[in-house]
């Protein structure tokens, strides 16, 4: 090998190892970016391109010193950090979200999603995240998350479930209470309860409970009467019910059928009437005072979305003021055959290419596909002490190269200072 042939050698080393400290400081830089992949430098040995042992001083065999091949991604499954966000959610294995153009998307593992000023799920940097609207998974498309496709049905039964108090006074319930400060003040215990009628709108009104004796309660509904064309503020009754304990404190069979109030108001909103029983005969009158525990209904009202969820398996559920919770879309996951050959672009987005093959969609848990983790995001999988060591080796093989530079153009000076 000739001796300026080290100069060509030391240079391709300080070039090398320099990427490879760029690589390493791109990771570290990372170490709290969401589902940042891990790099690593790979090196390769260039071979002399002797052709002739007559024409070329060069060593047969000899290297020509080194080059970065490729920077490999690890995508080695980060860790999860719970943030009880209801947006965001993480991958629990292999792999991506697929988000922007159906036609060509993109992948990302990155799950800090939100919505847009039109109700469409996005990522940070508003890409459309792509998956399936409602339950239906057929077509592949954006995720709208606040037009809910919601099928209102009016409310037909209402059963009420808790406990009067055994030990509280007798009451005598007013014959026409003018306010429901009256009924407030007359009444052992008052309930709000809510039904739908059949465009959806919400009616609350209330249940008052008067001991009227030692094991008799009457239950009597009132409801503003605003909500039925007449002045508001006022009391219009809705009918009562009749609840007759035996001495341990339930309601016997024979006594069920005076336990229901059958309502059946004249909506002012418009609504056409529905029949409405609302069901009392799971009271209990025990000691400790009067509560109720629960209460059942047949009814949906449209209501407005208070709060998200996904879960495992990639759906993602809404949860409505009424109570209801209604499915808004399910996530779609993308794979390819070989995960190197994606090709980074930024903002933690990969495109598919030749070598990765082409992007197979699928549900979370299907075809290898892992699971989905809401309220959490995945974390890096920098591990910086590796990074750390990895630095130092490059740092020494610079140095080193570099020596061999200094060292080599010092020969060189010195042999030219001979031939003259």
């Amino acid at each position: 090998m000739r001796l300026e042939s080290a100069l060509r050698t030391s240079r391709e080393g300080i070039t090398a190892h320099g990427q490879a400290i760029a690589v390493v400081s791109d990771n570290i830089s990372n170490v709290s970016t969401t589902a940042f992949k891990q790099q690593r430098a790979e090196f390769s040995d260039i071979l002399s391109d002797k052709t002739s042992d007559k024409l070329s001083e060069v060593v047969a065999g000899a290297g020509d010193g080194v080059f970065v091949d490729r920077v490999r991604l690890n995508f080695e499954v980060g860790a999860l950090n719970a943030t009880g966000r209801d947006l965001d959610v993480a991958l629990t294995g292999n792999g991506f979200f697929v988000v922007g153009d159906a036609a060509s998307p993109k992948l990302t593992r990155t799950g800090n999603f939100e919505i847009n000023a039109d109700g469409i799920l996005t990522t940070a940097d508003g890409l459309p995240v792509l998956g399936y609207s409602g339950t239906d998974i057929a077509q592949l498309g954006t995720i709208q998350m606040s037009k809910l496709a919601i099928q209102t049905l009016p409310t037909n039964t209402l059963e009420i479930y808790g406990n009067v108090d055994a030990g509280a006074p007798l009451t005598t319930p007013p014959a026409s209470p003018a306010t429901f400060q009256e009924l407030n003040n007359a009444a052992a215990f008052v309930s709000t309860h809510s039904a739908y009628d059949t465009t959806g709108a919400r009616h609350d009104f209330q249940l008052y409970y008067f001991k009227t004796g030692a094991n008799q309660w009457v239950a009597q509904a009132y409801i503003n009467g605003a909500e039925v064309g007449q002045a508001n503020d006022i009391p219009v009754s809705l009918g009562q019910a009749t609840l007759n304990f035996n001495q341990f404190g339930q309601i016997d069979l024979a006594a069920q059928a005076q336990t229901s109030i059958a309502i059946n108001p004249v909506w002012a909103n418009g609504a056409a009437q529905n029949p409405i029983t609302v069901g009392l005969g799971q009271f209990t009158q025990f000691a400790g005072g009067s509560r109720v525990t629960g209460a059942t209904q047949d009814g949906r009202g449209n209501g407005d979305v208070v709060a998200y969820d996904i879960a495992d398996d990639g759906k993602i559920f809404a949860t409505l003021s009424t109570g209801d919770r209604v499915q808004a879309g399910t996530l779609a996951l993308g794979m390819v055959t070989n995960v190197d050959g994606l090709e980074r672009q930024g903002n933690a987005l990969f495109a598919a290419t030749q070598d990765s093959g082409a992007i197979t969609v699928g549900l979370a848990g299907a075809s290898g596909r892992g699971g989905t983790a809401g309220g959490a995001l995945e974390a890096s999988n920098v591990d910086l002490s590796s990074e750390f060591v990895n630095m130092i080796v490059y740092q020494r093989g610079y140095q080193a190269s570099s020596q061999v530079l200094s060292t080599t153009s010092d020969l060189i000076k010195n042999t030219i200072a001979l031939i003259r």
